[in-house]
């Protein structure tokens, strides 16, 4: 069995992944393991889609020409993969889809949102995929910056109550035209995360500190580019409720685990304390250096 440490998690695994942070523990919060999975799940308050169905203690997958995952009780995950499918898209689901119900589950708040070390803390930022989240945190660590996490941060209250993120795992997924955009060599075809994507691996296992951090600021991506110049908007608390909530990371297992009163507490308290940032960018030309510093003179000013 391997060892790990992710999304706030020990993780034990008889599947190897490289994305995840090899640690030593005694007692596991999660077992991972390969095996058959139920052909379908039956009770009260079952929720049924075309390939996922759930109710709040489980979770079923199937993910066609990969695997089949169940995620149970907040504790393990069963892995059954399909004949002649690759490796890293079963890691991929497994870490994206499955966790995510492992989290919601365990009554975990999954942000979908990037974040870099800032001080005594962290900032956030939040969007839809394709939002440019993961090429705002390599740019920010292309200049220094040290990155926290990449596509998802966990919300939770630490042993005094304070609002604290955690982060997923040492890994950055980037579009193959991110790496134009921020002035760095296209990652080798090693480095793919799916065969058939143009989406490339970046590690940092060696400056990854799992450690909870405050959140000092978060920043919503804009996905509509709808100006002509890069532009940043305070939004109050309501419009940045509204805003953070959109961002849960799977927020159909939210729903489907009945776990919005958890969701709407953790929500409210992120947009009451921690001050919330809407930028926008023109659809055109290439304005990453543009939103990095305003962002930097953003942070500044409000420190």
């Amino acid at each position: 069995m391997y060892s790990y440490w992710g999304f706030g998690l020990h993780i034990k695994s008889d599947i190897e992944f490289p994305e995840l942070l090899p640690v030593t523990f005694g007692s596991a919060d999660l077992s991972i393991y390969q095996g058959k999975v139920p052909r379908q799940l039956e009770g009260e308050n079952l929720v049924k889609m075309v390939k996922v169905s759930m109710n709040e203690n489980e979770y079923l997958h199937a993910v066609p020409g990969v695997a089949d995952y169940y995620a149970s009780n907040g504790q393990e995950i069963c892995v059954e993969a399909h004949p002649g499918a690759d490796e890293k898209s079963i890691r991929l689901f497994l870490l994206s889809n499955a966790i995510a119900a492992i989290l919601h589950q365990r009554n975990r708040i999954p942000m979908h949102a990037s974040a870099i070390c800032h001080e005594d803390g962290i900032v956030l930022f939040c969007g839809r995929s394709g939002a440019g989240k993961s090429t705002t945190v390599t740019t920010f660590q292309k200049k220094g910056s040290i990155v926290f996490s990449d596509d998802v941060c966990v919300l939770e209250n630490d042993n005094n109550g304070e609002l604290v993120a955690l982060p997923s795992y040492p890994m950055i997924k980037l579009w193959e035209d991110s790496f134009a955009k921020i002035g760095l060599e296209t990652a080798e075809e090693k480095y793919k995360i799916r065969p058939e994507l143009a989406k490339y691996a970046r590690f940092y296992h060696d400056e990854f500190d799992i450690s909870p951090r405050k959140i000092k600021q978060v920043y919503i991506l804009d996905p509509e580019n709808r100006t002509d110049n890069v532009e940043i908007k305070k939004l109050g608390p309501l419009a940045g409720f509204k805003l953070l909530q959109q961002n849960t990371y799977r927020y159909v297992q939210m729903n489907g685990m009945k776990k919005r009163n958890i969701h709407f507490a953790m929500i409210s308290k992120l947009a009451a304390e921690v001050p919330v940032f809407q930028i926008s960018r023109p659809s055109h030309g290439n304005t990453i250096d543009a939103v990095i510093d305003l962002i930097n003179a953003n942070l500044l000013h409000h420190d």
